[in-house]
């Protein structure tokens, strides 16, 4: 991608970084196009996309990733790993003229005749920030005032409605999704 974008006409790289914390640290002048990938203490593209944009929410933002989910976002746009270089040129050069996108494949619940995701319930999705918090069954039945059966009840509900094959999965789900912001997490696991 260096080189692709080294012999791009009209494109400059101000910085490539492979941090986190390099990226917020160089970034404090936003340049026309931020390209997020995998980074060494964020290796999730969409979680690192969705930090930064928290901080960051007027920057052009483009993700690099196979199966990114991001919210709908004004200056983003998402493009698989196996673009080409002229590809992703565009793809740059879009997000410098204001557009934002979705490039990758097709989301699996706009396949045909494949139902569409059935919508999360309120206590749903408390058991959810719960589960991200690291909480257990008993500690989230402590928490929701309920029984340990009807969390494990909750969870194995939420885990279907998501079709996802375990509780790891519905965490990195719930921060891909926006559903859980990084700060959250913190404020939900210190509760009793």
């Amino acid at each position: 991608m260096r080189k692709t974008l080294d012999e791009a006409s009209g494109i400059e790289v101000t910085h490539q970084v492979d941090t986190f914390e390099s990226l917020a640290r160089h970034t404090r002048e936003l340049p026309d196009v931020v390209v997020i990938g995998c980074l060494a203490d964020v290796p999730r593209a969409p979680l690192a996309a969705r930090r930064f944009l928290d901080r960051r929410p007027s920057a052009n933002v483009l993700v690099l990733d196979d199966n990114a989910v991001l919210p709908d976002a004004p200056r983003v746009g998402v493009l698989p790993l196996t673009s080409s270089p002229d590809e992703f040129l565009s793809a740059i050069r879009m997000l410098a003229a204001g557009y934002a996108f979705y490039a990758g494949p097709a989301p699996r619940t706009a396949e045909r005749g494949e139902p569409q995701l059935e919508r999360i319930t309120r206590r749903e999705t408390d058991v959810l920030r719960l589960l991200v918090a690291g909480q257990t069954n008993s500690a989230m039945a402590r928490h929701l005032s309920l029984t340990e059966s009807t969390v494990k009840f909750h969870v194995q509900n939420l885990l279907r409605k998501l079709r996802l094959p375990n509780r790891a999965s519905a965490v990195a789900y719930a921060y891909e999704t926006g559903l859980i912001n990084v700060g959250e997490l913190s404020e939900t696991a210190g509760r009793p």
